[in-house]
């Protein structure tokens, strides 16, 4: 999408087979809108990460079959879970991007158990997004999901990123959550690709047991 800078990281955890539930998609709808993804089916084996592949299949399909809110795709998305994959739970943040006037862009988003989209201002100003939070995926059996909008101005930088990347053994998770804020709102202004290896570099301690992805988009400032 012109205007719109994207960057992705993923890392496996060090234990195990080196593979595991974390994915990250983004792509163009037929009507321009961009999607962006990103999710994780609990496990760190083959099992998982087969699992989070058909998953992330799934959830391209059902973006793509029709057009309505991302609370609705993330409700059918919930529903095939649950038939395909029963012993199944997941998490996931699903977005999308679309024109909203001169240089800027508008997210609608929903949030299954995930942690939450932060959106750093061009100021440097870092909030998290929790208006459209829901149960995680294969929880409820008759899954309702709702969705938020929130505009991104030109220079801001929306960061969406799994659970690994803030949680830590014995820290509560709030704690994680602010030193990720904080780490964001002192790199805002680092080229995107600098900001993410920042990011890594800075949250994830030595020896880390658990996935990390993370997907990062900045629009592009006024001229």
């Amino acid at each position: 999408m012109p205007g719109l800078d994207i960057a992705v990281r993923y890392r496996p955890s060090t234990v195990g087979a080196e593979v595991g539930g974390d994915w990250y998609d983004c792509f163009v709808l037929r009507d321009g809108a961009t999607v962006l993804t990103i999710g994780d089916v609990a496990g760190h084996d083959l099992p998982a990460a087969v699992t989070m592949s058909q998953t992330r299949n799934m959830l391209r399909g059902l973006a793509l079959d029709r057009e309505e809110p991302t609370s609705e795709i993330m409700r059918r998305l919930d529903l095939s879970i649950q038939t395909f994959y029963p012993e199944c739970t997941a998490t996931c943040v699903l977005a999308r991007l679309e024109r909203s006037g001169p240089g800027g862009l508008e997210l609608q988003y929903s949030v299954a158990g995930h942690p939450p989209p932060l959106l750093i201002g061009p100021d440097g100003t870092a909030r998290f997004l929790t208006a459209a939070r829901s149960p995680l995926i294969g929880l409820v059996p008759d899954p309702h999901y709702t969705s938020a909008r929130e505009p991104l101005p030109p220079g801001s930088t929306l960061l969406v990123y799994t659970d690994g990347l803030v949680e830590r053994r014995h820290e509560d998770l709030d704690t994680g959550l602010e030193r990720l804020r904080g780490r964001s709102a002192e790199a805002a202004r680092l080229p995107l690709d600098v900001f993410c290896d920042d990011l890594l570099n800075g949250m994830l301690p030595t020896g880390g047991d658990d996935d990390v992805a993370m997907l990062a988009l900045r629009v592009a400032a006024h001229e």
